[in-house]
């Protein structure tokens, strides 16, 4: 059971996300702390990869998955999380993180990612994860974009196995079982200060 907002303040509806529970997270001053898998999941099953440009359906949920089967196991939580933040971002492709400036977003961006990693108790920027990330993004390229005569050097060597998108819905159940499967290796989330109250249902 999470907490309810303080029913005399309504919340701003251009700072406060509403995720499909209904949970609400303000963007001010994000506090997770109750956020279900579920609106995780979810939004990450619905995200597509390469901002649509793959020639099926990919979503950000499965290649979340993949990314959890790289990495070494006592990282796989973290594998799988690494991307959460994109639950309330969407997925920034990495062109239009150059054009805007990276460094900006990471600073604008970083509460957000430390509210998700306190939530659900995973570490982010990890040198092995990252490096899986490539993997899956060289994977991608190899079995779901069209080919395009583009500089690439920076990625590793794909996997062998080929890709296979299973839509959204599969990729949400298939996220929320990898999740089953892998949250025991997170640490326990960080106490809420007393008193603090935050927007939720």
């Amino acid at each position: 059971m999470t907490d309810q907002p303080d029913l005399l303040v309504k919340p701003d509806g251009l700072t406060v996300m509403l995720m499909a529970s209904g949970f609400m997270l303000d963007l001010k001053a994000p506090d997770a702390t109750g956020m279900p898998i579920e609106d995780v999941a979810r939004a990450l099953a619905y995200q597509p990869r390469w901002a649509g440009a793959t020639r099926t359906f990919y979503s950000v949920a499965e290649h979340s998955i993949m990314v959890s089967r790289l990495v070494p196991a006592p990282l796989a939580l973290a594998g799988l999380l690494h991307d959460a933040d994109e639950a309330i971002t969407g997925d920034i492709v990495s062109v239009v993180k150059v054009l805007i400036g990276r460094d900006h977003l990471k600073a604008r961006l970083e509460p957000i990612k430390r509210a998700l990693e306190r939530r659900f108790g995973f570490r982010g920027d990890l040198a092995a994860v990252k490096h899986a990330d490539l993997v899956c993004m060289a994977t991608e390229l190899r079995d779901l974009l069209p080919p395009a005569w583009m500089e690439w050097g920076h990625l590793p060597e794909p996997v062998p196995q080929t890709i296979d998108p299973v839509g959204p819905d599969r990729a949400y159940a298939l996220f929320l079982e990898r999740y089953e499967e892998v949250k025991h290796l997170g640490r326990q989330a960080e106490p809420r200060a007393p008193g603090k109250r935050r927007a939720g249902r």
